[in-house]
């Protein structure tokens, strides 16, 4: 990977600090490692290792993204007892009304992760989200504000990011899903705000939703587009039209939301997408009043998207995770593609921020 001018780097604290916690632990019985992206594994690796020098005879289980995406690899590399494949919540995760994460080990509690929702009902040819979460579900929306209330008085939390692949799904009626929160998050008037970095399926923002929406303090709202390639739009699922994500900005637009306000989620540098149409891509955002947002193409194991690529030869079966990485996987398809890349998104910054 000497040709990629980027840092690698591995997210978290200092092995250092690491290793100060794991000395305060005295008493265990077993341990539990979940992991994240496909190609942070070295770091799943390293933690188990460390572990194993601190614990020697204590079972580790592994599980998470990567141990359910890459489970072969996890098996043969991790270092674990035991790696756990598929969901790892209780099966009535979503309908138990106190089954809350145990946030109260975080030290900074001042903005949380949240989900009223699991899963998606759309089948992305890219996308892992029906791999990681076959069903969708949704927590009762009253359960789900007595959830943030508790988060509210007990942390004194007021900022959450939802984490939804789907927070907007289904067609939200008036006194049902995401609507029915929102209502009481109005009535409490309490001074909550809300982020969606996961992006907003935008075939369902009408223009009730896009007021409540702006009622309740979203801020920095993300949008779901990929391409404005009708065709690829197709190919890929039919999650979403040109039209649907107009008639949104349309509705968030007369709902108060400026342009510094919408971000709308392109694709670059995925196998069926030229850079030459994210370019195009770029400017039709921006012809909407938008923010053209880029997000990086990263294979992930398992798709449509992964299958296709092996099939034709472009990556062989057991292609080291390492190569998921958004940040190095265009050069397979580009040559001299992050340059090419990294103007578009200088193109994108600066019709960002332009009217």
């Amino acid at each position: 990977l000497k040709q990629i001018p980027r840092p690698y780097a591995r997210y978290g604290i200092t092995i250092a600090e690491f290793q100060q916690k794991l000395e305060e632990i005295k008493n265990i019985d077993e341990i539990y490692v979940t992991s994240g992206m496909t190609y942070w594994y070295p770091g799943v690796q390293l933690v188990i290792k460390l572990l194993r020098e601190y614990f020697k005879n204590i079972p580790i289980t592994l599980g998470g993204i990567y141990a359910t995406l890459c489970y072969e690899h996890a098996v043969a590399t991790s270092g674990a007892d035991q790696v756990w494949r598929g969901n790892y919540l209780p099966e009535d995760y979503f309908t138990r009304p106190d089954f809350y994460p145990a946030y109260d080990l975080l030290e900074d509690k001042t903005i949380l992760p949240v989900q009223l929702t699991r899963g998606c009902p759309f089948r992305c040819t890219y996308c892992a989200s029906k791999i990681l979460a076959p069903k969708f579900e949704m927590k009762n929306p009253e359960n789900f504000f007595t959830e943030i209330m508790y988060y509210y008085k007990n942390f004194g939390t007021t900022k959450f990011l939802f984490y939804d692949d789907a927070l907007t799904y289904p067609p939200a009626a008036d006194q049902s899903g995401l609507k029915m929160f929102l209502r009481q998050v109005i009535d409490s008037k309490l001074p909550f705000t809300f982020y969606t970095p996961n992006g907003l399926h935008v075939k369902f923002i009408d223009e009730d939703l896009a007021r409540l929406l702006k009622q309740t303090n979203f801020k920095d709202l993300r949008l779901s587009l990929e391409t404005s390639d009708e065709t690829a739009q197709k190919s890929t699922g039919g999650k979403v039209t040109n039209r649907d994500l107009q008639e949104a900005i349309k509705n968030f637009k007369k709902a108060g939301f400026e342009k510094s306000d919408l971000g709308v989620y392109l694709l670059a540098g995925a196998p069926w997408i030229s850079l030459e149409q994210t370019q195009k891509d770029i400017e039709f955002i921006h012809s909407l009043g938008a923010q053209a947002i880029l997000a990086s193409y990263s294979p992930i194991p398992g798709t449509a998207d992964y299958r296709q690529l092996v099939e034709t030869g472009v990556i062989p079966e057991d292609l080291d995770p390492l190569w998921h990485n958004k940040t190095i996987f265009a050069e397979l398809f580009i040559s001299g593609s992050i340059k090419k890349v990294r103007k578009l998104r200088d193109l994108a910054s600066s019709l960002n921020k332009s009217c």
